[in-house]
């Protein structure tokens, strides 16, 4: 991606040393998004995963070989507690467990109740490739999470593998200053609209997931926008103007669905914005 340092020579000379099947591809000054997908193009193994500088895990590929493998799943995830692996391992054993499918899955990340990372997730290469699935070039928030979305509703078979992932913080990179976004992190949100004209279309009938997305998910994405752009110093009527223009602000609505938190941070946002504070 543009890289003005000593990165390309060095991956090359690593995959000379180490006889490697692989090769550099330098995408030019181009977003995340683009490169990703370059490199799903022109992977050619059966499975796919991804890795990110700045979230680093260790020592998991070989055992979500393992339980895709075993399940012949297009989508393999793991655990973040010694708990969540017990019952991924009974699930995996039991031949009387029914199949958890992509849209309860989402429901339970939105729920909070698991955790999805790209960053360590493993894919067959053949169901992204079969399925058309990409990230969108030009988004640079919220790429990730729209992209785990449309595989999660497009997979046969999604398999948690029991492999407690663990962060890499002895190679991780380490983030620095940031350039401001402004109002391209409302790029999330056009992401979860995405997803949303998805579920409508092609999960019309779960009301819940529906409700789900259109009570938490949209209003949790706008309002964490919000906070970005304060604690980037915009202020907070340049900002309520944009959400009202940009069309944004119609996805500030709650309902049984939504989280008692979020349901006051949108109705401060609402009723007092000079008092509102940015989490």
């Amino acid at each position: 991606m543009g890289s003005a340092d000593q990165t390309v020579l060095e991956a090359v000379q690593l995959i000379k040393e180490l006889k490697l099947r692989g090769f550099v591809i330098q995408n030019g000054d181009s977003t995340v998004a683009a490169a990703l997908n370059t490199g799903i193009q022109k992977a050619g193994g059966n499975y796919i995963t991804f890795i990110f500088a700045r979230r680093l895990y260790r020592d998991f590929i070989q055992g979500y070989l393992d339980t895709a493998a075993r399940t012949s799943a297009d989508f393999v995830f793991g655990c973040v507690s010694e708990e969540e692996s017990r019952a991924s391992e009974r699930r995996l054993v039991s031949k009387t467990v029914r199949q958890v499918t992509g849209s309860q899955y989402i429901k339970n990340i939105l729920k909070d109740n698991i955790h999805i990372d790209i960053s360590a997730v493993l894919l067959r290469r053949k169901f992204i490739v079969g399925k058309q699935i990409h990230f969108i070039d030009a988004c640079s928030h919220g790429y990730a999470e729209e992209f785990v979305f449309r595989c999660l509703l497009a997979a046969d078979v999604i398999a948690q593998s029991p492999v407690i992932i663990k962060r890499d913080n002895v190679y991780e990179l380490k983030r620095g200053k940031q350039k401001p976004v402004g109002k391209n992190i409302f790029q999330h949100t056009d992401a979860m609209l995405r997803i949303a004209d998805i579920i409508k279309t092609s999960h019309r009938d779960d009301t819940e997931l529906i409700q789900l997305f259109e009570r938490e998910k949209l209003p949790l994405t706008v309002m964490d926008g919000v906070d970005v752009l304060l604690k980037e110093g915009t202020g907070y009527s340049s900002i309520r103007g944009y959400l009202r223009v940009s069309g944004y602000n119609k996805f500030l609505i709650t309902g049984k669905q939504t989280d008692l938190a979020l349901r006051r941070r949108i109705t401060v946002w609402h009723t007092i914005p000079w008092m509102y504070k940015a989490k």
